[in-house]
């Protein structure tokens, strides 16, 4: 018997239960006094976290931009507004699957979150109901049943003699998504990719914990991806799921959906066209599904599956554990405006798609944009991007109300050196044209409270820099610590043209 197509549980990636999603259609947000009441109550629990020996080292060293998120997070989990799935990357278990939380921290963090809510919900009915709720998210977030063993640092006396010197990644370090342990999984993704199965036998061998769900998701995608339907032959005897889902690379779904698209093997396979790979899978049971069918655009089955279940259209995916990313997302990131346009045609009402619509226009793609401001896409929320650069897609989402707001996150899209970026004049005199101010600045970032200008200064940027001062950049500005742009200077690197950048800010005569 042909597998449901409607049901979405083989989506589920790590098994959490239904219960750690948000919660929707009650009062309960609105009731415990919105969105006053949860910032209160997440500065609390900050307060609390900041002060603990044990639980503060898994946080980052600023805890501004955590905190910031933390708030949306919950005020979206309790029921508010939706822009945590907005603006965040990735779902709970992933933000938290590098980081060894116990049963005893899991507690520690509970008890803290006890005391804030206590500070702050008024009602013990509505205590319980909050209590019950995250008590299920933070033990879902358990991944080590004792405190981790603190291993030497690689390369040092000790880690050799320890056996665990890891500078081949062949040691027996624990498999992880960060740090040393990671190195497995990049070496067994690797050779999934070239479908040596010699190599990847022995990887799995040598590490069964490969063989995790996750880790395993992400292997079973290489083999896919690259069409090696004999390393996928090898992971489905090992006891891979043939429905794993992964997510897919940003270069291949772009920044607005970095770590959120997650495809099966089924739809890997099908986007690159390899048929001896798919026809494993189908062999194996692997299922179809709307998202599957959004993101290839296929038409037919897509229109027969939200005949049968019209509530599939807004179905939150659930091998994202509490974002809501729906087929309409995905329909998006795989670039199948035919496909936006049908999921759009059997939504109930307007919605407000700032994800999707943020998507479309980092595409370029002005179809599909207007499709989503046709149904209720909220333009306000799209954010920074080089839409501003878009001779139509620009002002018809200005038109709507999107804008570079004053937090200053533009300039870390277009003025700093990293991740590769260059001098790119032209975007910054976009972002200033449609909101930005030369004399924003970027703040949650060490809280150094700095300018465009500093950063363009250190980078070298000497197009940014002009256009800057065009626009009333002050060169005398000075950072949380008294630092101008050109003390930032002498820490660039030994690249930049110093003396040019210098003759720029501060010409002399």
């Amino acid at each position: 018997m042909p597998a449901d197509p409607t049901d979405l549980e083989h989506r589920r990636l790590l098994g959490y239960p239904p219960d750690v999603r948000p919660l929707r259609g009650a009062d309960l947000f609105e009731r415990i006094g919105g969105k006053l009441s949860i910032d209160r109550l997440v500065d609390l629990l900050y307060e609390r976290i900041a002060g603990d020996g044990e639980l503060r080292p898994l946080f980052p060293r600023d805890l501004a931009h955590s905190r910031s998120m933390s708030k949306l997070f919950f005020a979206e989990w309790l029921g508010g507004p939706r822009h945590y799935s907005e603006q965040s990357h990735a779902g709970m278990r992933q933000r938290h699957g590098d980081l060894p939380i116990t049963p005893a921290l899991a507690d520690r963090w509970l008890g803290h979150f006890r005391r804030a809510m206590e500070a702050v919900v008024e009602t013990e009915a509505d205590r319980g109901v909050i209590v019950a709720q995250v008590r299920s998210l933070a033990l879902t977030l358990v991944n080590q049943r004792v405190a981790p063993v603190r291993f030497p640092r690689p390369g040092t006396r000790a880690a050799r003699k320890a056996g665990r010197d890891g500078g081949s990644g062949d040691g027996p370090w624990p498999v992880a998504w960060c740090g040393i342990g990671a190195r497995s999984v990049a070496r067994a993704r690797d050779l999934a990719h070239r479908g040596d199965l010699a190599g990847l036998g022995a990887a799995l061998a040598e590490a069964p914990d490969l063989l995790l769900p996750s880790f395993a998701a992400a292997i079973m995608q290489s083999a896919a991806l690259a069409g090696r339907a004999d390393t996928v032959r090898l992971l489905l005897g090992a006891g891979v799921d043939a429905d794993r889902p992964f997510s897919l690379p940003v270069g291949v779904t772009g920044p607005a959906f970095e770590r959120v698209i997650f495809v099966t093997p089924l739809c890997a396979a099908r986007m690159k066209r390899r048929a001896a790979v798919e026809s494993l899978l189908l062999a194996a049971g692997a299922h179809e599904d709307v998202f599957t069918s959004a993101f290839l655009g296929d038409l037919t089955p897509l229109a027969r599956m939200l005949t049968g279940d019209p509530g599939l259209v807004q179905a939150a995916d659930p091998a994202v554990d509490i974002l809501d990313i729906t087929p309409a997302e995905h329909a998006v990131a795989g670039r199948q405006a035919s496909a936006l346009r049908l999921l759009l045609d059997h939504v109930p009402g307007p919605l407000p798609y700032v994800r999707a619509l943020r998507g479309a226009a980092a595409q370029g793609s002005l179809a599909m944009a207007e499709l989503l401001l046709a149904h209720g896409a909220d333009a306000t929320g799209i954010g920074v991007g080089r839409w501003v650069l878009h001779p139509e897609l620009a002002p018809l989402l200005a038109s709507r109300g999107a804008a570079i707001d004053s937090s200053g996150s533009w300039i870390a899209a277009s003025c700093t050196g990293n991740q590769g970026r260059q001098d790119d004049p032209e975007y910054v005199r976009a972002l200033l044209r449609h909101g930005a101010s030369a004399g924003d600045r970027r703040i949650g970032v060490r809280a150094l409270n700095a300018t465009a200008l500093h950063y363009a200064a250190q980078a070298g940027f000497l197009g940014t820099i002009g256009v800057l001062l065009e626009h009333g950049a002050d060169p005398g500005a000075r950072d949380s610590n008294g630092r101008t742009p050109l003390d930032w200077l002498d820490q660039a690197a030994p690249s930049v043209p110093r003396a040019a950048v210098r003759n720029l800010i501060a010409p002399s005569g």
